[in-house]
C-alpha cells in the first residue's frame, strides 16, 4: 500500500466555477491545480487533475468602459501581466479599429519577450535546483536577471499602455546587454546566443557536463540519472488557430466550458516551450530519441530563453525604423464589434476575446495556457499516467517535476494514494 503524500505550493484556497449572475472579484481568479494520483503494484491506476481556477474570469471586466476594463485587467493576474495586458489591448484595438504603428507593435513584443525571459529564468533558477538537485534556489542569479529586465522595461516605456515615444532604444540596448550578461553568468556559462548554436544532443550533453552553472548540472543530472524519458507520452502540439474557428468557439454558448477545459479538433493539446521548439535543434533530436520526456521539456525552455535576447534586438531594430499606423480591426465600436488578441507567453498561447458595444465591454473571454496543459486528459495527465508507480516518495517527486516542467501559473498540490482509495 502506498501512503498518502501531499505537496503543496503556497497559493489561494479553492473556489467553485463562476455561475451565471455571480459577482467576480480579483481574489476569486487564481485558484490552484490539484493532481491526485492513485497507484498500486501494477502501476498508475488513475490520474485526476482538479482545477479550482475560476472559469469566466473575463466577467470581472464586463460592463466597464474599455479603458477601465484594461486597467482592471492588470489587477487580475500576478504572473505574465504584460502578456495579459497585450492580449486584452489587441482584442480591444481590433474591435475598435484602432491603428498601431510597426514601432509600437515591436515595442510591445519586446516587453512580452522581456517578461518571458524573467518567467523562464525563474523556473530554471528557483524550481530546477530544488526538484532536480536537492539544492538551494539561485536567488542572486535570478535577481540579476530581474534587474536587467526591469531596466529594459523602463527603457521601453514601462508597459503596454505607455506611449511609444516614451521609450529609448539606446537605453533598451544597454539593458539588453545587461540581460545577456546575467543569462550568461547565471544560466548558460556562455553567451546565450552561443548556447543557441548547440545543434544536437551530444553537444548538449557536453555542455551539461562541463559548464559550471546549476542549470547545466540539472540537465546532466536528468540525462545521467535515467530521467531523460520521464513522462514520455503521446504529444500533440497546439496548432495555429483558425481565427474564424476560434471566434466561433469563444462566441458560442459553451465558451466558458471550452475555456475551462479546451479541446482543439477534439484533442487536448499542449502549448508552451516544447510545443514551440520541438522542431528546433537540439530539442528536435531529443524528441526523436526520447519523445516528450522531461529532458526535451527542459531543453526546450533553455532553447527558448537563449533565443529571446535576439528576438528583443530584432524588435528594437523595428522600433528604430518606425512605420505608418496599421489598423488592427474595423469599425469604431459604436455599434458593437468584436476582437481577438493572441499572445505567446512564457507558459503558452494566451487568447482574449472581447465584444464591445457603445464603448462598453459586453462580453469578455480568456483562454489561458494552463487550461490546455492541465486539462483533465491533457499533457500532464498523459505524462503522469506513463510513470512507474514504485516508491511513493519518488512518484511524488516525479509528478512534481512534470508539473514544474509544464509550469502552471498558479499554486499546485500533488496527492499520492493507494489504488482503490479514490474519494476516501
Amino acid at each position: 500500500m502506498l501512503p498518502c503524500i501531499v505537496t503543496t505550493a503556497a497559493g489561494t484556497t479553492g473556489i467553485p466555477p463562476v455561475q451565471a449572475g455571480d459577482r467576480v472579484t480579483v481574489q476569486d481568479i487564481e485558484g490552484r491545480i490539484g493532481v491526485r494520483v492513485s497507484a498500486g503494484a501494477d502501476g498508475i491506476s488513475s490520474v485526476e487533475i482538479v482545477s479550482t481556477r475560476r472559469s469566466g474570469a473575463g466577467r470581472f471586466l464586463e460592463g466597464r468602459p474599455v479603458a477601465e476594463a484594461l486597467q482592471a485587467l492588470a489587477l487580475l493576474f500576478s504572473l505574465c501581466g504584460t502578456a495579459q495586458m497585450l492580449a486584452g489591448t489587441l482584442a480591444c484595438e481590433q474591435a475598435s479599429g484602432i491603428a498601431v504603428t510597426a514601432a509600437e507593435r515591436a515595442r510591445r513584443a519586446a516587453l512580452v519577450a522581456a517578461e518571458s525571459s524573467q518567467e523562464h529564468a525563474a523556473r530554471l533558477l528557483l524550481d530546477w535546483p530544488v526538484l532536480f538537485l536537492d539544492s538551494a534556489p539561485q536567488i542572486a542569479e535570478l535577481a540579476a536577471i530581474r534587474q536587467a529586465v526591469s531596466a529594459l522595461r523602463e527603457a521601453l516605456g514601462g508597459g503596454i499602455g505607455a506611449a511609444a515615444q516614451d521609450s529609448s532604444v539606446p537605453a533598451a540596448r544597454a539593458a539588453l546587454a545587461r540581460l545577456r550578461t546575467a543569462l550568461a553568468h547565471g544560466v548558460y556559462g556562455m553567451a546565450p546566443g552561443d548556447w543557441a548554436r548547440i545543434r544536437d544532443g551530444e553537444a548538449l550533453r557536453a555542455w551539461a557536463e562541463h559548464a559550471l552553472t546549476t542549470t547545466a548540472r540539472t540537465l546532466a543530472a536528468v540525462a545521467g540519472g535515467g530521467l531523460a524519458e520521464l513522462g514520455r507520452s503521446a504529444f500533440a502540439a497546439l496548432p495555429p488557430f483558425s481565427p474564424a474557428a476560434l471566434a466561433t468557439v469563444l462566441d458560442g454558448d459553451d465558451a466558458e466550458q471550452f475555456c475551462a477545459a479546451p479541446l482543439w479538433n477534439g484533442m487536448p493539446c499542449e502549448t508552451g516551450p516544447l510545443a514551440r521548439q520541438f522542431r528546433r535543434a537540439p530539442v528536435a533530436g531529443l524528441v526523436q530519441h526520447g519523445g516528450n520526456g522531461i529532458l526535451a521539456r527542459l531543453a526546450a525552455r533553455l532553447t527558448e530563453l537563449a533565443l529571446l535576447p535576439r528576438q528583443i534586438e530584432q524588435h528594437l531594430r523595428v522600433m528604430e525604423r518606425g512605420g505608418v499606423p496599421r489598423a488592427s480591426g474595423r469599425g469604431n465600436g459604436a455599434h458593437g464589434h468584436s476582437g481577438t488578441g493572441i499572445v505567446e507567453t512564457a507558459r503558452g498561447r494566451l487568447v482574449h476575446r472581447v465584444h464591445l458595444r457603445d464603448g462598453i465591454v459586453r462580453r469578455y473571454r480568456i483562454l489561458a495556457p494552463t487550461e490546455w496543459n492541465f486539462h483533465p486528459h491533457g499533457p500532464l495527465a498523459r505524462s503522469v499516467q506513463s510513470l512507474p508507480a514504485g516508491n511513493a516518495e519518488r512518484l511524488r517527486r516525479h509528478v512534481g517535476m512534470l508539473v514544474v516542467a509544464l509550469d502552471p501559473c498558479v499554486a499546485y498540490e500533488v496527492i499520492i494514494g493507494a489504488a482503490g482509495t479514490e474519494g476516501a
